[in-house]
């Protein structure tokens, strides 16, 4: 499997790209930009953009989506009925979803927004702004704040400590670090 992170100065977010190991159709999650530094990588790597995966519509996740679509025929997974005004397929919780060789599973998880979705494959979970490294996704109210610890304990945090934590921004984690040092989910704050 071939695995890449792009940065993107909109909303300093991060997409991710997986693809097989000889190229050819790929994922592609949370496309905030589409640049001509992402579609050399794609390129380089022998891939075709085959699926893009959306954790949440905030623009910072999207906005590169209507670009990709000139480029690649590509089908969106989504909360969502439509993003940007392009149809997308809908997932909810404990959907699967058959990406070439990947499988993913879809977890529901509200707060940051009433459409984030995580979705996890094989030790991979794909947070958007759900989880980040030491923090939670921003959130308006006490009830959505309630909602996305809700979220966390009861989906994200029951995965065993190895798995990776990939946000929608900042670094990468693993559970076990956030189980342990993230304040937001030990109460300290």
């Amino acid at each position: 499997m071939k695995f890449f992170t792009h940065f993107s100065i909109v909303g300093f977010s991060n997409s991710y790209i997986l693809g097989p190991d000889e190229g050819g159709d790929a994922v592609l999650i949370d496309p905030g930009i589409f640049d001509v530094k992402l579609l050399q990588l794609i390129e380089k790597n022998r891939l075709y953009i085959k699926y893009i995966l959306i954790t949440h519509a905030h623009l910072a996740h999207v906005k590169g989506i209507k670009t990709i679509l000139k480029i690649y025929d590509a089908r969106i997974y989504s909360y969502r009925d439509s993003i940007l005004d392009i149809p997308t397929n809908k997932v909810r919780e404990l959907d699967k979803i058959k990406a070439g060789e990947f499988i993913f599973d879809v977890y529901e998880t509200p707060g940051h927004s009433s459409d984030s979705l995580i979705y996890v494959m094989q030790h991979f979970i794909f947070t958007g702004d759900t989880l980040t490294a030491g923090l939670l996704g921003s959130t308006d109210t006490g009830y959505a704040r309630g909602l996305i610890l809700s979220s966390i304990r009861k989906k994200i945090l029951t995965f065993d400590d190895s798995f990776f934590v990939f946000p929608g921004h900042g670094p990468p984690s693993k559970i076990e670090i956030e189980r342990k040092t993230n304040p937001y989910l030990n109460d300290k704050l």
